[in-house]
């Protein structure tokens, strides 16, 4: 039983690695883009997309400072349109 255990909590853990790779690939425009990025062959990172392998950890945390790089909220792009100011009386109902 605890061996079963064992292997689902190594096959999630693979599978965060993969999640995390596709999502960077997403980002980047492709996996040729993130193989560059990363400095990788792109057979080594399909092996990681597969489940075939783990990436070295220097590697994943390459891949997870790309995705946090990519995704804040903190750049000119994303950053939400300032709402129109509101008279707080609001307009006038009454005729003068």
């Amino acid at each position: 039983m605890r061996a079963s255990c064992l292997r689902n909590d190594v096959f999630v853990t693979a599978s965060v690695y993969s999640r995390a790779l596709l999502k960077a690939a997403e980002l980047l425009g492709g996996r040729a883009e993130l193989a560059k990025v990363l400095q990788v062959q792109a057979p080594e990172l399909d092996k990681w997309i597969a489940d075939q392998a783990k990436p070295p950890r220097e590697i994943f945390l390459r891949i997870v400072d790309i995705i946090l790089d990519e995704t804040s909220t903190g750049g000119k792009d994303d950053a939400p349109e300032p709402q129109q100011g509101r008279d707080a009386s609001g307009p006038s109902r009454y005729v003068d």
